[in-house]
């Protein structure tokens, strides 16, 4: 891409008022200097900013915000539309201009502390008679871009906002009025408020805070401090607690708390604010107001935050496509860069987890942290583009754990959520680290991540790192207990696979410093998807307490149906999904999976009927709104097909994203489906947690270079910002618009015939990789079983016993029954299993023990008979059959997943296979 000058501000989208369909149409743009870091042609920076869409995924359940931040900033200054704290883009009401928020979380947060013009008396407590002084608005009066966002409401009042990374800018234009009215709003936090407090402090300044928290029905709390400060002194001013207005009070503490303040703007209809937040205290927001936005310019602070986004947005640069696949692009990097967000002061300072004051020392401090969504497709990114960034939220999440005795989940502010299954910063920090991101406290890590992976336990709020952490190390899985809320877990058996992939991640980890014994056991326990897989019907199935599957269970129809509340179109025992989607989350031993499943042939006619739908919920389909569906469409190159990957991935891209509000075909989940797309993009993907390495896919972009960010200092990395700089620079030719499938490939010049590159091959120095892509889906390239990427079998057991027909018997007193037992092989290697099973009282088996010899691709079955004594009690019965197995010819064996048998005796004299 040709090097230009930046010469003036972004390109601004405007969206027009039409619903969705509206182009967004660029606005003229305001000049200004060029800046001596960014925007010069001498460090090779061009104009990305213009790309940026900031309005893509505020309609439907993108769940982004239109509004200024800054990458990774403590401060998101924008519009709210709904009473949760949320904008969505077909609402033509602004409920106020709140200065935190998430992008795209699927449930509300912060938005705290609103600030809303209006112009008119006061007639009743805006805590209670919001309505009173809201606007409408229209979308042709609207504009946003990177650090920007600006509206003019029909009332006549129009605003501007632009932030630093710990505080923000407005400017409010009033029409001509002795009432020109500004509410701050600080017990209106989109999840309620315990208590909120403004104080008037003089006729230039307003300070207070809100404490809030319960994100996603969690026991979390936190407390943000504001202090506001204005250029011109108010009127009059007064305070509201609950309905009560106190015109000239200068304070108030309450749920509902509020300010307002009136300007006389018939001689001047200009009131400039600047809002400093912490999260430590008033006096700490005041000290990053003064440090980081002292004067009143708000042009100089739009300037810096649009050259700090460019900045952001220039280290990767592409070429080729249309201007529509550049703008999603863009828009996907820069909602990828929002979050985590910076928790500490100026000074350092921040509440830790055990609501201590700290002091971040040669480290930035980190929070909100969505671990369950980022760790498949963002922290990979975050490491190669932002090492130091990376390494920092790394460290966060170690000082957290030091503070409150456990790694936390989803971390919001100071405070654990523990929301989603799965054991997730471990995935996340050891994925961190294989991409690079290393300058962290790695011993401690793997300290607390052992802790958590071993050792049950309650920390604050009765959070529990692992819940029934004991269960699934005493039997292999989580089991089933009820269809709903399941004794702290919703999804046991998404859980288990979740554990599951915790301790693949964790043994690389382990690993990579050296402790090679802790790896082998964690191995072992990787392979634990094998004690849910059931081989009769090729599929994950959730187990109950007594070890047989669960009852009723069709994959097709997603049956039984979970009875969690929030969860009841989707199949009991998966969190948000299904047996069909959970079923390919088991990317690091793809080579297991697919054996146990029938092999490749199998795996890509299912995956073809899988990927019938590309997004929705609550049926038998890929997902893309979801990220247990994620590495699906990659599923195809494990199993030899990498054309299927290509169209499926080129497919997802077109069809489910586009630059339009409604552009985003999920929750962003901070930034966890951006970067789905992007890598996607790219033509690279990282598939397996704990590993560093790609596979390999189509390009979208006839050019894409990659500046890989360095873990150095800032001043040190702009210093070299122009000639050292290392990148990943990738050529496809010809055009990807109209050729999405490779047919050749070469890395640093040498022919590449694998569909998989590690990341030593690309980390160091200026790799370059150079696509041949083809329109012809038949292409060869990479469809050997050797060009496969990898597949760690360490730890799994070589084959899969089952009993056929659900596992379950039911007979009289006194009858004989007869039932089978099948094993499916997990390995290419012929097998001999030996098998035993003994009854309880009252049950025996014919026979009772035997050896079976396995093929590669046979399915042996082997017949039983159970007999009930005439004396047994009605009830219900469990007899385990226990099998191992060893290669034909060796004397070692190993033991399988143990199967458990259910007979039901009944007095009611029938007999039949459930």
């Amino acid at each position: 891409m040709k090097a230009i000058k930046l010469a003036k501000l972004p390109t601004i989208f405007a969206c027009a008022a039409s619903l969705l369909t509206v182009p967004l149409v660029n606005q003229a743009a305001v000049s200004h200097k060029e800046s001596a870091l960014v925007g010069t042609a001498e460090n090779n920076e061009v104009d990305l900013t213009s790309y940026v869409n900031p309005f893509m995924g505020t309609e439907g359940y993108g769940n982004t915000f239109p509004g200024p931040t800054v990458p990774f900033g403590m401060m998101q200054w924008s519009p709210d539309t709904t009473s949760n704290g949320f904008y969505k883009y077909h609402d033509r009401t602004i409920t106020g201009f709140s200065l935190t928020h998430l992008s795209g979380a699927g449930c509300p947060a912060y938005a705290d502390i609103p600030f809303l013009p209006a112009v008119g008396p006061m007639k009743a407590s805006p805590a209670t008679n919001l309505s009173d002084y809201t606007s409408t608005f229209s979308h042709s009066n609207e504009l946003a871009a990177p650090g920007y966002y600006s509206v003019k409401l029909d009332s006549g009042i129009q605003v501007d906002l632009s932030v630093t990374a710990r505080t923000g800018f407005a400017v409010f234009s009033y029409p001509p009025s002795q009432q020109a009215n500004l509410f701050i709003n600080a017990g209106a936090s989109a999840t309620g408020n315990t208590i909120s407090s403004v104080e008037v402090v003089s006729d230039k300044e307003v300070i207070g805070s809100a404490t809030s928290g319960g994100f996603c029905g969690s026991h979390t709390t936190y407390t943000i401090y504001f202090a506001a400060q204005f250029d011109r002194p108010f009127a009059s001013f007064g305070t509201w607690n609950g309905a009560a207005v106190n015109p000239s009070l200068r304070s108030s503490i309450a749920k509902q708390a509020g300010a307002m303040l009136t300007f006389d703007t018939a001689l001047g209809p200009t009131v400039k604010a600047r809002v400093g937040i912490s999260f430590v205290s008033i006096q700490n927001a005041r000290l990053n107001l003064t440090t980081e936005n002292r004067g009143w310019n708000f042009d100089a602070v739009r300037r810096e935050a649009s050259e700090t986004w460019n900045n952001w947005l220039n280290r990767i640069l592409i070429e080729g496509g249309s201007r529509e696949q550049k703008e999603v692009f863009y828009t996907a990097l820069y909602h990828s860069l929002i979050s985590p967000n910076v928790f500490n002061d100026v000074n350092g300072e921040y509440v830790g987890f055990d609501r201590l004051i700290h002091t971040a020392r040669s480290y930035t401090h980190y929070t909100n942290i969505s671990d369950w969504d980022i760790y498949r497709t963002l922290v990979q990114l975050h490491a190669l583009l932002a090492p130091r960034e990376t390494s920092d939220m790394m460290q966060s999440l170690v000082v957290d754990a030091a503070q409150s005795g456990w790694l936390p989940k989803w971390p919001l502010a100071n405070d654990v959520t523990g929301v989603m299954g799965g054991d997730n910063p471990v995935a996340l920090i050891s994925t961190a680290y294989a991409f690079g991101a290393k300058n962290f406290d790695t011993r401690m890590a793997l300290s607390f991540m052992l802790k958590g992976a071993t050792q049950p336990g309650t920390g604050i709020h009765g959070y529990k790192e692992r819940p029934r952490l004991a269960e699934y190390l005493q039997r292999g899985y989580v089991p089933l207990y009820s269809l709903g809320l399941d004794n702290d877990i919703d999804g046991p058996a998404s859980v288990t696979l979740e554990y599951a992939n915790d301790d693949f991640a964790l043994a690389q980890f382990a690993q990579a410093l050296g402790n090679i014994r802790n790896r082998r056991t964690l191995m072992r326990r990787a392979q634990s998807w094998q004690s849910l897989f059931d081989a009769e019907i090729g599929f994950m199935r959730p187990r109950q307490v007594n070890g047989v599957f669960l009852k009723g269970f069709d994959a097709e129809a997603l049956l039984p149906h979970s009875e969690v509340p929030w969860e009841k179109g989707n199949q009991a025992g998966f969190q948000e999904g299904s047996t069909w989607q959970y079923t390919w989350m088991i990317p690091y031993n793809y080579r297991g999976l697919f054996q146990a499943i029938g092999g490749d042939a199998e795996v890509v006619r299912r995956l073809d009927k899988f990927f019938t739908r590309l997004s929705g919920w609550g049926t038998p389909y890929f997902n893309i709104a979801n990220e247990p569906s994620f590495v699906a469409p990659y599923a195809y190159t494990f199993a030899g097909s990498p054309s299927r990957t290509q169209r499926v991935v080129r497919r997802v891209m077109t069809e489910t994203f586009n630059a339009t509000p409604g552009g985003l075909p999920g929750n962003d989940d901070l930034g966890a489906t951006s970067a789905w797309y992007i890598w996607s993009a790219m033509g690279l993907y990282p598939a397996i947690p704990g590993v560093g390495g790609f596979v390999i896919s189509a390009p979208s972009f006839s050019s894409i270079v990659i500046r890989l960010g360095k873990a150095g200092s800032l001043a040190s990395e702009q210093n070299r910002i122009a000639r050292n700089r290392r990148q990943i620079r990738i050529e496809a030719q010809p055009s990807p618009t109209d050729h999405s499938y490779v047919q050749s490939l070469t890395v640093n010049g040498k022919l590449h015939t694998r569909s998989w590159v590690p990341i030593e091959a690309i980390g160091t120095g200026l790799p370059t990789l150079r696509f041949t892509l083809t329109d012809n889906a038949e292409t060869k390239w990479a469809t050997n079983p050797a060009d496969v990427p990898p597949s760690f079998t360490e730890g799994q057991s070589p084959a899969i016993a089952f009993i056929y027909d659900g596992g379950s018997v039911v007979m009289h007193q006194g009858q004989t029954a007869t039932f089978s037992v099948g094993i499916q092989p997990v390995t290419r290697e012929s097998l001999v299993v030996k098998w035993n099973a003994q009854g309880p009282t009252g049950l025996t088996l014919q026979p009772s023990s035997g050896v079976v010899r396995v093929n590669e691709n046979e399915k042996p079955r082997v017949v039983i008979q159970v007999t009930s004594s005439g004396d047994i009690a009605p009830g219900s019965y469990t007899i385990p059959i226990r099998f191992k197995a060893s290669p034909a010819f060796a004397t070692a064996s190993l033991t399988l997943p143990e199967t458990i048998l259910e007979v039901q005796i009944t007095s009611l004299g029938s007999q039949r296979i459930q």
